[in-house]
């Protein structure tokens, strides 16, 4: 480009028509705004196409309609359209808690432009000059209305930007799109004003969008998860465009290539290679969780960086993650890094297959522009790799047919609850998601916090944990490790987040012993050996299980004793069914503990003086698996039945289920303590 480069003056004339034409407004659902002399209905606030027939918009305005069921009107129609994801879910008097998002589905095929989505959410927000657009009602007429400002910097750690008061933002634009100036993309929704004209306003970082849940069953097309439906039709609508020669139009991928290269392009990205590279693997299936994709950048780069929040989803932030990591010194092997990710995701394994078509597609980009950009041997290191990822993938699939994949450990979240020694009834807490590299520490709570408000206070590091770690299909276990006087708490009935089902119906739920004893030594005088916590553990695994009621022998009271313990065989797991005593049966889990069992079952509160129901229960769930392996995902089956009132699962209430895996030591247990 020729001459200085002026970007408010550039985006005005290439950028803004764009935002514009993709700008919607939001009200009660019906055929649009009347034209002639009817009243226009109620503007709710604005919103945004991102996707063919997908709008983005605040959870607030969204929440406005009834049934689920909005209005949308924009440049050239109008629509219904219903809400498919919204967080919160449900609208509360006052300012929505982060984070305030909500995407709406039209309910027909409409004909309408689509904005570009950032794809950099590495760095924190800060500096940038935006442009936000939406509509507002002057003297009883609604109208679009633009305006600029600044980014200030953040507000708390859930992605809120604070905006600065250059211009005004009247009511009615909450739900528009926040448009960075000199890039010429969507940053973030706007939230709305602060508290007066003078104090600016509130955004909501686009990122936030990645706090679409996981899906709990397993993917087998696109349609199963929200978050790629949309984010992959996003980046196929912009390279169809993007490839469309039929007619001269402006588009977005146009209008950033005129951009100056510093902020149109990162490193060989240019704006035309990168929406071709991002419709590409739109076309493939997603990763198959976060601990996938994390994994596959870290093969490609390994650096520990994983402090990315909201936890990375697709392919495209994947890129830029990868892409943020790179330190490289010429334009050969930034393109060399680029080719060689969009390789690794081609070959990668997904939830359910790639068409041939797809898969084939990337590899002939990656082809072409190597052969015209990359030396000889770069050009061969590439073929190479794809060849023997492609080879590898088919091996790992024939060796992994007729597996039962639920059968393995699934991934997990650790929660440690500690009361403080010297300030009785309150709690610290510090929470890690495992990896096979080491464990991950995500957050902790060192205020000192009593125990009725754990939930609301934990509910967004573990949401962030769980986004981190959950896989279709195969939600992380929250392991929760506690001291022996508080293996009665009943973290699995916590409603996480508020208003959810309780979160034992949602994940399995484990407990872990914090301060189990040093193990028995393993030969007892004049009794033979003993079984250690590893030895059963892993026989538990490896040779099947089988469970002994040590309390209860057809309805009559058993006294439980270390001896009778111990001498359980190392495929025996002990159960309770009695909660005998007082203290609902704490001294008897601290046998247990002590015994050296690193798996056992009870129940906090007994239903019915009657057990037998509670045996042949038990039963069936040890017997419905062939290894330990299924008892996290068991527990979690019976705490779901009680949640959709089936009688059969009655007898599981209050089940508590002890798993706690001895080779993997809690944080701290392997820390020496040394006189001061």
């Amino acid at each position: 480009m020729n001459g200085a480069h002026d970007p408010d003056a550039y985006f005005s004339r290439r950028f803004a028509p764009l935002v514009k034409a993709a700008t919607v407004r939001i009200h009660a659902a019906r055929d649009g705004y009347p034209h002639g002399g009817s009243p226009e209905p109620p503007l709710w606030g604005s919103g945004f196409f991102v996707a063919p027939n997908w709008v983005l918009t605040c959870a607030h305005v969204a929440l406005e309609g009834e049934g689920g069921e909005v209005g949308v009107s924009f440049e050239g129609g109008s629509a219904r359209g219903r809400v498919e994801w919204a967080e919160p879910s449900v609208r509360t008097p006052g300012l929505l808690p982060a984070p305030d998002l909500a995407l709406i589905r039209l309910l027909q095929p409409t004909a309408h432009a689509c904005c570009w989505l950032s794809p950099r959410t590495v760095r924190a927000h800060g500096g940038e000059r935006v442009a936000y657009f939406g509509y507002t009602e002057i003297a009883g007429t609604v109208g679009a209305f633009d305006g600029r400002c600044t980014v200030r910097g953040e507000f708390g750690g859930d992605g809120l930007l604070r905006l600065g008061n250059e211009d005004e933002m009247p009511e009615g634009l909450s739900g528009g799109p926040l448009v960075d100036v000199e890039r010429g993309e969507v940053i973030g929704v706007l939230k709305g004003r602060r508290g007066g004209a003078r104090d600016g306003g509130l955004g909501i970082a686009l990122a936030q969008l990645r706090r679409i849940g996981v899906p709990g069953a397993r993917i087998t097309r696109e349609e199963d998860d929200p978050y790629h439906r949309v984010l992959h039709a996003h980046d196929r609508y912009h390279a169809d465009l993007h490839a469309d020669v039929s007619e001269a139009r402006d588009t977005w991928t146009e209008a950033q290539s005129g951009l100056p290269a510093s902020a149109a392009t990162v490193g060989a990205l240019t704006p035309k290679r990168r929406v071709v590279l991002h419709g590409l693997l739109a076309q493939l299936p997603p990763p198959t969780g976060t601990p996938a994709l994390v994994a596959l950048i870290d093969e490609l780069l390994p650096r520990r960086g994983e402090g990315l929040r909201p936890a990375p989803r697709g392919w495209r932030e994947g890129l830029e993650i990868y892409l943020d990591r790179l330190e490289l010194r010429d334009a050969h092997s930034e393109l060399e890094a680029v080719l060689r990710y969009a390789v690794y995701a081609a070959t990668a394994e997904h939830p359910y297959p790639a068409t041939a078509e797809a898969a084939d597609a990337v590899w002939v980009w990656v082809r072409d522009l190597a052969m015209t950009e990359l030396p000889p041997l770069a050009r061969n290191r590439l073929g190479a790799e794809w060849h023997a990822r492609v080879r590898a993938r088919a091996i790992g699939r024939a060796r992994r047919a007729g597996e039962d994949a639920a059968a393995g450990p699934l991934p997990s979240v650790l929660l440690e609850i500690t009361e403080r020694a010297w300030e009785q009834g309150r709690f610290d807490w510090y929470l890690t998601a495992s990896r096979p590299a080491g464990d991950l520490p995500l957050g902790e709570g060192r205020n000192g916090t009593a125990l009725a408000d754990l939930p609301a206070e934990l509910a967004g590091p573990l949401g962030e944990a769980f986004r981190r770690s959950d896989e279709p299909d195969r939600p992380a276990v929250l392991e929760v490790a506690l001291r022996q006087a508080l293996l009665h708490l009943d973290v699995d009935a916590w409603h996480i987040p508020p208003g959810a089902p309780p979160i034992g119906e949602q994940r399995p739920v484990v407990v872990r012993c914090a301060d189990r004893p040093a193990a028995a030594a393993p030969e007892e005088a004049g009794a033979g050996p003993v079984p250690g916590p590893q030895e059963r553990w892993t026989r538990l695994h490896e040779d099947g299980m089988e469970h002994v009621c040590v309390d209860c022998d057809e309805g009559r009271a058993e006294d439980v004793t270390d001896e009778a313990l111990r001498d359980l065989g190392p495929r025996c797991f002990p159960v309770l069914c009695r909660v005998p005593g007082g203290d609902g049966g704490r001294e008897t889990v601290r046998r247990i503990i002590g015994s050296g069992h690193p798996v056992a079952l009870w129940r906090r509160e007994r239903m019915d003086p009657v057990c037998g129901e509670y045996h042949r229960g038990v039963l069936r769930t040890v017997k419905s698996g062939t290894s330990a392996h299924r008892l996290p995902s068991a527990v979690r089956e019976l705490r779901s039945g009680i949640g959709a009132a089936e009688p059969e699962a009655y007898w599981s209430r209050g089940l508590t289920l002890l798993y706690d895996d001895p080779g993997r030591p809690l944080p701290g247990d392997d820390d020496v303590l040394e006189t001061p």
